[in-house]
């Protein structure tokens, strides 16, 4: 298993666990989000990733669903069975019909990569704000909802 956890600011309680196969990404996404004041968990791996949500509470969870290797799919599921109250941004470089439709269903929300950084550190923030705890309509009806167009920094 190949988990990092860091964090910048010891009294800060928001953890967020980041799920992706591309490490360099992975290594980004987790340095931003620690000079955002996050406590960061990353993994490569999806069976890692749910022992990790299972054992760990977290906050918000990062999952890229079209992995190479493995799928997010199967973790987003997860994390919703074991952590309701986890707010899910869902990333995908393939963001097909069926892939929006089940971010849409089944996370709080939805980057479309490639996507900039300040774009990441916002919708993290706003589905903090919101938490996992908010329904399906509400999710589709929220600011940080599907249909949130990508900036132009490429991730």
């Amino acid at each position: 298993m190949s988990s990092s956890a860091t964090q910048a600011n010891p009294q800060h309680s928001t953890r967020v666990l980041i799920y992706d196969d591309d490490e360099v990404l992975l290594d980004l996404l987790g340095t931003v989000l620690i000079r955002e004041g996050y406590e960061i968990e990353t993994t490569r791996c999806a069976q890692e990733g749910v022992h990790l949500i299972s054992t760990r509470p977290f906050e918000a969870a990062i999952v890229d669903l079209g992995l190479r290797r493995t799928s997010g799919y199967g973790l987003v599921r997860k994390i919703r069975e074991v952590s309701p109250r986890t707010a899910i941004l869902a990333v995908s470089a393939y963001p097909s019909d069926w892939v929006v439709g089940f971010a849409r269903t089944h996370a709080h929300g939805f980057l479309d990569k490639p996507f900039s950084l300040a774009e990441l550190v916002r919708q993290v923030g706003e589905l903090l704000e919101l938490g996992g705890h908010t329904t399906e309509t509400e999710l589709a009806q929220s600011p940080a909802a599907l249909g949130i167009e990508a900036a132009e920094v490429v991730v």
